[in-house]
């Protein structure tokens, strides 16, 4: 059964959120453990050639990672600077922005936890601040001034 172009764009858009996490979480680790995160880098590479190679199991896939089988990474609990961080580095790699939801689920996938009524406040901060533009409602890209700061920095 072929997938309609809607899933297949939700499908990608859910992956490129899943390898910004990645990206976040490897940034974090280099600074931490550059070896080890070299060690994991190549381990993640090594996972998705596999997935896309000429011999590899290319049938729809129906059963996820069971719980117990999923990494437990947490972000330390070091305030909303961090939660901001996160938010600014996902949006920075997604050109076309991101709507609250896929804000929302980044920030799961990355085991963030915040309320999204929280997560809207927050935004509309960030908005006020002139960290993001809004060109519809509920939907956040990076300002021409935080991209700025981001390409100087």
């Amino acid at each position: 059964m072929a997938l309609s172009s809607d899933v297949v764009r939700q499908v990608e858009q859910d992956l490129l959120v899943k390898a910004d996490v990645l990206a976040y979480h490897l940034g974090n680790l280099v600074v931490t453990d550059a070896e080890r995160a070299k060690a994991v880098y190549e381990e993640i590479v090594g996972r998705l050639r596999d997935a896309v190679s000429p011999g590899a199991d290319l049938a729809p896939k129906s059963e996820l990672l069971s719980l117990d089988r999923r990494p437990n990474v947490r972000l330390a609990k070091s305030g909303g600077d961090e939660i901001e961080d996160f938010i600014l580095e996902i949006l920075a790699h997604s050109p076309r922005g991101l709507s609250v939801q896929e804000i929302v689920d980044g920030l799961q996938e990355a085991e963030i936890e915040i309320k999204r009524a929280t997560l809207v406040v927050r935004l509309h901060r960030m908005l006020q601040a002139g960290k993001l533009t809004s060109r519809t409602h509920g939907h956040y890209v990076l300002s021409e001034a935080e991209h700025n700061r981001r390409q100087s920095a």
